[in-house]
């Protein structure tokens, strides 16, 4: 019955059940981030969205009220930075995570089919003044100085040109639903000078992929365009002069455009939240507020009513609707939630492997400690059961002939019998053991401790005129031995790297231990908790081993704490966190 029960082996976990169980977890984890995700997105994008929508809309009574600054020092019209704003976007940088990938965006009024910007200024009638309703802006420069420019305007609404309401309708559809950005080069265009007004003479399109929110531009490592095309419009308009522009690879001749593109909201969205919000026009108090649409998406609006200004406006609206689930959100939503289940179950897939390599480990002690008892167990307790049984049988056949020193003999055989075959009856139910080395940790008093330590540098000290201050007072659980040695080699990197009357301060509290000097310049700290890691020239020195930050980091790791360090404005800091 005995040698059954030292065969039968325990249940053992194989590494497939070992990892299925450690899956539990990330699967809650993703299931929890994929849940939460979309609300932590919405609110984010809510705040984000008001906080630009309120900001943009300031600017614009700022610029009605008090004149835009630009307005007068280049010539640049309101109506221009009014359209540039409508293609604003909100980036999740500093957000989660991230990507690398340039500008990734969360939420856009620019390229998403249901989320617009728009802004209109209004005189007392509730008539439109200026708005950022889309139009086509070019920058004719005359000359090198900032006031040979002029802001010039193509208004689809002022002039009905088919060619040009087709490229608009063309240009919004591909940005918002076909991924393309569009290049546009002026060659030629009509002028009236009166009013800045412009139509577009002729001119080359090129439309690109991008992935990422940068309209208008490329650069050179850029694929070649998917479509381009020249177009040329014979417009007979009154006022309007043709205006030939030069080569745009003639930078010093004139006249010249820097400038060229369609800019502002889709005519189409703007007209739809114009109508939906231009009653506030005839209404004389100010509005703030968010209303939902029911599709996720949400409108931001704000309306003010404008002090006398030069333009003749009664007061300003501004809307913009941004949509929670634009393409770009539910792509990072995604992200965020692959690259946390990747992650947490890579985590689970580590921790399976060590410890399956742990389980294979003890079984093949196990197995090693069966295999040696089972032939202890066939060795010696059927020999010792022999030699017991002839034992007991002499002690029979002698117990009333035998003399008593025959029958002590007897006795003693058997009880050395009985005493080997305990020993092997306990060898067979020894088990593993382990030895945990732990610290004998106590109550140190740091500020104590670090008194200790620097009174050896005293001297060093006075010789070279060195400040040294120890406040605060704390006690922490810890070895004394290793953290003396931390502290010990956090004052000697001190002494020993302090300017000639500089200052050393101490300072211990319930958080951490800080050793603040000045140095005579700043160094990077990057590496120097490395082992023979000695930093810029000042430490390169034969008096120093570049182990004292290493032996400290370790010492302190040994209690569970951290050590940190930095170097600014010409002081070397480092800190124990407890």
């Amino acid at each position: 019955m005995k040698n059954e029960q030292l065969r039968r082996k325990p249940k053992r976990t194989t590494f497939l059940k070992i990892f299925a169980k450690a899956m539990i977890l990330p699967i809650l984890i993703t299931a929890f981030v994929g849940f939460n995700i979309f609300p932590l997105g919405k609110s984010y994008i809510q705040s984000q969205t008001q906080n630009q929508n309120d900001s943009d809309f300031q600017n614009l009574v700022n610029w009605i009220e008090k004149g835009d600054t630009a307005e007068k020092q280049w010539n640049r019209p309101i109506e221009f930075p009014m359209c540039v704003s409508a293609s604003r976007v909100i980036s999740t940088d500093g957000i989660f995570f991230n990507t690398g990938a340039g500008l990734y965006i969360m939420g856009t009024t620019y390229d998403d089919p249901k989320s617009a910007s728009v802004r209109w200024v209004f005189d007392s009638d509730g008539n439109i003044i200026m708005s950022n309703r889309a139009k086509m802006w070019v920058v004719l420069h005359y000359g090198s100085e900032i006031t040979d420019r002029i802001y010039c305007k193509f208004d689809p609404e002022k002039y009905n040109i088919p060619e040009l309401n087709d490229l608009f309708t063309e240009y919004f559809d591909d940005t918002k639903n076909n991924n393309l950005s569009y290049n546009f080069h002026l060659k030629s265009l009509y002028l009236k000078k009166e009013t800045n007004e412009m139509i577009p003479h002729e001119f080359d399109i090129n439309k690109f992929k991008y992935s990422v929110f940068m309209p208008n531009t490329f650069t050179e490592d850029e694929p070649k365009p998917v479509e381009s095309r020249n177009i040329v419009i014979n417009a007979d308009e009154e006022g309007f002069e043709l205006v030939e522009l030069v080569d745009r690879n003639s930078p010093d001749d004139y006249p010249s455009t820097g400038f060229f593109s369609i800019w502002g909201s889709d005519p189409v969205a703007f007209d739809e939240m114009y109508q939906k919000y231009k009653y506030m026009t005839t209404e004389e108090k100010m509005q703030k507020g968010m209303q939902g649409n029911g599709d996720n998406t949400a409108d931001f609006y704000c309306k003010h009513d404008v002090s006398e200004n030069k333009y003749g406006a009664s007061g300003c609206i501004s809307v913009t609707r941004i949509n929670y689930l634009n393409r770009h959100a539910v792509r990072k939503y995604l992200l965020i939630t692959i690259l946390v289940f990747l992650i947490s179950t890579t985590i689970a897939l580590v921790l399976s492997i060590i410890r399956n390599e742990k389980n294979k480990t003890q079984y093949a002690f196990e197995d090693y400690q069966r295999a040696l008892t089972n032939n202890l167990a066939h060795d010696l307790k059927t020999p010792l059961a022999v030699i017991g049984g002839y034992a007991e049988n002499l002690m029979e056949m002698r117990k009333n002939s035998g003399d008593e020193k025959e029958l002590k003999y007897l006795d003693s055989i058997m009880q050395n019998v009985s005493y080997t075959d305990n020993i092997i009856t306990k060898t067979l139910k020894l088990s593993e053991t382990e030895q945990i080395k732990k610290l004998n940790k106590t109550k140190v008093d740091i500020k104590a401790l670090a008194e200790k330590s620097a009174e050896k540098y005293r001297t060093a000290l006075e010789e070279r005129n060195i400040d040294l201050k120890i406040e605060g007072k704390c006690e922490v659980n810890a070895n004394e031995d290793t953290l003396t040695t931390a502290v010990e080699n956090l004052i000697s990197n001190a002494v020993k790297y302090t300017r000639d009357g500089g200052s050393i301060k101490i300072t211990a509290d319930k958080k951490r231990l800080a050793v603040v000097n000045d140095v005579s310049e700043n160094i990077s700290t990057k590496d120097l908790l490395m082992p023979f890691v000695k930093g810029d020239k000042a430490r390169s020195d034969k008096t120093s081993s570049g182990l004292g930050l290493a032996i400290a980091s370790a010492a302190a790791a040994q209690n569970g704490f951290t050590l940190k360090i930095d170097c600014k404005d010409k002081k070397f800091s480092a800190f124990i966190e407890l």
